[in-house]
């Protein structure tokens, strides 16, 4: 029994020895450089930029109308305006909740504005995936890899200029006014 299995196994090497495969082939992007050419990444880095600045803008007004308010506040109150009590507790009452409603409301825009972007994000990378997917197939690559899941591979395997390049006529073909013909690119 051992001498048949032994045999089938030799058989199955010799079988598989005899067939003639292809090289594995490997290629990768660097996608911090692919970041920078892929105009829907740049338009992504370009949303980021705007929805940062944005917060902050609405952070400093919210913040300059609190220190406003609580100036007045303190005002009244060394100049002795305030008339009663009541009146003091009411201003410093205002005071905390329009400190509660303004961390409140930026705590949603930035929920709003990370979940936009995680959308945003998504698309892009999903893009950027079903691209390669087949831009490998039909190049006949076996694997197409990130640079940054690597500790190294050989610059000559970098194809993010051709990938760049045809996700670029991918985004102007698809946003192309009509009647305009756009170019194809090989790999495309």
């Amino acid at each position: 029994m051992k001498k048949i299995l032994l045999l089938s196994l030799a058989m199955v090497a010799l079988s598989m020895a005899a067939q003639e495969t292809k090289p594995f082939t490997i290629r990768y992007i660097d996608e911090n450089k692919l970041y920078q050419q892929y105009v829907v990444a740049q338009q992504y880095m370009q949303l980021q930029s705007k929805l940062k600045s944005d917060f902050q803008q609405a952070e400093q007004k919210k913040r300059a109308q609190i220190e406003s308010f609580y100036n007045q506040v303190q005002n009244k109150y060394k100049n002795n305006q305030y008339k009663t009590q009541k009146a003091l507790e009411a201003d410093q009452k205002k005071l905390e909740t329009m400190q509660d409603n303004a961390q409140k409301e930026m705590e949603a825009m930035q929920k709003q504005m990370e979940q936009q972007l995680n959308e945003e994000q998504t698309k892009l990378a999903n893009e950027i995936d079903l691209f390669l997917a087949d831009f490998a197939v039909r190049n006949d690559y076996d694997a197409v890899l990130r640079k940054e899941a690597a500790m190294f591979i050989n610059p000559k395997w970098d194809v993010t200029d051709e990938v760049a390049e045809g996700l670029n006529a991918r985004y102007n073909a698809a946003h192309a006014p009509e009647g305009i013909a756009v170019p194809q690119v090989d790999g495309q």
